[in-house]
C-alpha cells in the first residue's frame, strides 16, 4: 500500500480505523466525487494519496509519477471478452485496498467491481442517475469506452446507451445503500442518511457539498438538458433498448445512429 492522506476529521467519532471501509460506485458524471469526498470526510476515512477522489481504477485520475500503481488503461472490461485483464484488476484491487478506514470510489469499472469477491468486506454506497443524463453528458464528451459493453447493438449511440444500461443494472443489484443524483443535487439529506445506515455505530456531522457555485452550475445544466432535443432523443433510446434487453426481441426496423 501506499502513503495514504488524511482527511481531516469533522466529528469526536472513534478513529477510522474502527470503521468498515466505504467503496462508492457509480456510472461516470453521477456526482461521484463530490459525495465521495462529503462521506469520506463526514466518516473521517483516509484515500490513497496516487488517486483523486479514491477513484483507483482509473488511470487517468492518477499522478503520471505514480501511474505504476494503477491498473491497465481499460475501462468498462467484462469477464467474457477480457479474462486476464479482468483477473488483473480484481487481483489490483486485493492488493491496493484496506479493509478499515478507508474510503474508494469506482465509474469506470462497473463489472469488475460487481465481480469481485472482496467487495464484500466493504460497505458500499451506490449513486444512482438517470441513464439518459449520463449517456448526455458522455456524448457531449464523445466518451465511448461504455460500448465495449454492448453486445446487441453495433451502432453508435445505441451502443453506448446499451454498455450504460447494462451496466446500470449491474450497480443496481450490488448490495449497500443508494442515493438518487437528483435528489442529492437537491439536499445533502439522502447522502446522510444512507450514511448512517451504512454507519449506524458512527456520529455523522452533516454533509455539506451544496454551495451558491453549485446551484448555479446544477440550473445550467437542467437548462441545458431542457432546451436540448437530442437530450430527449437520448431518453427515447434508453427506453428502447431496455426494452430489448428485457425482452430480447428482434426488431424489423433498421437501428440508425442519431450522431
Amino acid at each position: 500500500m501506499q502513503r495514504l492522506r488524511a482527511w481531516r476529521r469533522r466529528s469526536r467519532q472513534p478513529a477510522s480505523d474502527e470503521f468498515r471501509s466505504l467503496f462508492v460506485v457509480s456510472l461516470p458524471r453521477s456526482l461521484s466525487s463530490r459525495l465521495y469526498v462529503a462521506a469520506a470526510q463526514s466518516i473521517g476515512l483516509v484515500e490513497p494519496v496516487w488517486t483523486s477522489d479514491g477513484e483507483i481504477l482509473n488511470r487517468d485520475r492518477v499522478p503520471r509519477r505514480q501511474q505504476s500503481h494503477a491498473p491497465v488503461d481499460e475501462r468498462f472490461t467484462l469477464l467474457g471478452s477480457s479474462p486476464r485483464v479482468f483477473a488483473a484488476i480484481t487481483a489490483h484491487l486485493d492488493e491496493n485496498t484496506e479493509r478499515r478506514g478507508h474510503a474508494y470510489k469506482d465509474v469506470v469499472q462497473p463489472f469488475v467491481v460487481a465481480g469481485w469477491e472482496g467487495l464484500s468486506e466493504f460497505r458500499v454506497l451506490k449513486v444512482r442517475r438517470s441513464v439518459a443524463e449520463v449517456a448526455y453528458a458522455m456524448l457531449k464528451r464523445h466518451w465511448w469506452y461504455p460500448t465495449r459493453a454492448a453486445s446487441v447493438y453495433e451502432v453508435r449511440p445505441w451502443t453506448l446507451v446499451e454498455g450504460l444500461v447494462r451496466a446500470d443494472a449491474v450497480i443496481e443489484a450490488l448490495p449497500g445503500e443508494s442515493v438518487a443524483y437528483e435528489d442529492a443535487i437537491i439536499d445533502p439529506d439522502p447522502l446522510e442518511r444512507a450514511l448512517r445506515r451504512l454507519y449506524p455505530e458512527a456520529s455523522l456531522p452533516d454533509a455539506r457539498y451544496i454551495d451558491r457555485r453549485f446551484i448555479r452550475h446544477r440550473k445550467r445544466l437542467e437548462a441545458d438538458r431542457r432546451d436540448s432535443l437530442l437530450y430527449r432523443r437520448i431518453e427515447s433510446i434508453v427506453a428502447a433498448v431496455r426494452e430489448r434487453l428485457c425482452y430480447d426481441e428482434p426488431r424489423d426496423e433498421p437501428v440508425e445512429a442519431v450522431l
